[in-house]
This record gives C-alpha cells, sequence and structure tokens, in this order.
C-alpha cells in the first residue's frame, strides 16, 4: 500500500551565494531520489501558512521513506529551518 507525504517546508534566510548552493543540493536529490520514493509535485508557496511551500511525495512504503527523509532532513537543515509532515495512506 503506498503512502502519500505532504512536507511543509521554511528556508533560513540565506545569502545570494548560499541560495545558489541549496538550489544545486536541490536538484541534486531530486536526481538521486531512492528506488520507490517519487516527488509527486513542487510548490513554492503554501498561502495562508508560515511556509516558504511544500513537496508532495509518494513512496511504496512509508517506513522506506522515513528512512531516507530523516537522513535527507539532516542534509538539509543548514537552510531549511522547518518542516511540517503530513502523510496519508492511499485507499
Amino acid at each position: 500500500m503506498s503512502a502519500t507525504f505532504l512536507v511543509f517546508y521554511r528556508f533560513k534566510t540565506m545569502t545570494p551565494d548560499e541560495a545558489k548552493k541549496a538550489n544545486e543540493q536541490w536538484k541534486e536529490m531530486k536526481r538521486s531520489l531512492p528506488q520507490g520514493i517519487e516527488l509527486m509535485g513542487e510548490y513554492s508557496h503554501a498561502w495562508g501558512t508560515e511556509y516558504n511551500g511544500f513537496l508532495l511525495f509518494e513512496s511504496e512504503s512509508s517506513d522506506d521513506f522515513m528512512d531516507w527523509w530523516s537522513k535527507f532532513k539532516d542534509s538539509i537543515r543548514w537552510y531549511v529551518d522547518h518542516t511540517h509532515t503530513i502523510t496519508a495512506r492511499r485507499k
């Protein structure tokens, strides 16, 4: 049974060089997603919230996603101030 993850994110204030580095890291992450995890949508605004945007992931296994997400989140802490994740299972 697949799982969907809605991940809200908020960036830290960055210099132009830091923003460039963060953007390059983000592009690399999208190219190297593990098998079974798919980025379904990338949204640069989350109107009505304190977040800069949100991501929509789908994974064959919620355990696989959570294992990957915890490692990935550690790598983005230098430019992402806060995340909030909502999880759902497909009927």
